[in-house]
């Protein structure tokens, strides 16, 4: 009888502490993708678009405008980057989208060229890197690798004409 009660209280200590770890998992995804969500409210991507190019950006990050060294910099929440992201080029916009089954509670985001600005960005050491800041988002930009930028620029016009004015804006703000 002593090994069944004892069997009992170890199953139930057991499923208590999963039931623990699993909410604090659970907890941790979802105040570590609130600012993605402050994106979702606005640039919900409500249809299915045919891209005309699609690539893995590796991570990109949501911060404050301004020099980034993480935390140092005042941004509690400097330090938010969500790995792997696939973006996608579309005539009119940028798809952001995370890979499962790091897309936890997040659709994926249409960033329209029509409300977006590209500004160039420092990201920790990396000093030509570039920010989108989105109309209607105050006090954020999504930062990504030049490389996926410059990617993107390729397949569309317009990014394109947006980093021509983001690297002469680099160019003003060095001399």
């Amino acid at each position: 009888m002593g090994e069944i009660i004892e069997q009992a209280y170890l199953t139930f200590v057991g499923a208590l502490s999963r039931a623990f770890f699993g909410a604090v998992a659970v907890y941790i995804m979802h105040a570590g993708l609130s600012r993605w969500r402050e994106f979702e409210t606005l640039y919900l991507q409500t249809e299915p678009r045919k891209p005309l190019a699609r690539k893995m950006a590796g991570t990109l990050r949501f911060s404050k405008p301004g020099y980034r060294w993480g935390p140092l910099s005042g941004d509690l929440d400097a330090n938010r980057r969500h790995p792997p992201v696939f973006v996608a080029v579309h005539r009119d916009g940028l798809t952001l989208s995370i890979v499962p089954p790091f897309k936890f509670g997040c659709r994926d985001l249409f960033l329209p060229f029509a409300k977006m600005t590209v500004v160039p960005a420092k990201w920790d050491l990396l000093s030509d890197e570039y920010a989108i800041r989105m109309d209607g988002v105050e006090g954020l930009e999504i930062l990504m690798f030049s490389t996926i930028m410059e990617w993107a620029a390729q397949r569309s016009d317009v990014l394109a004409l947006m980093l021509e004015r983001a690297e002469h804006v680099r160019g003003v703000q060095a001399a």
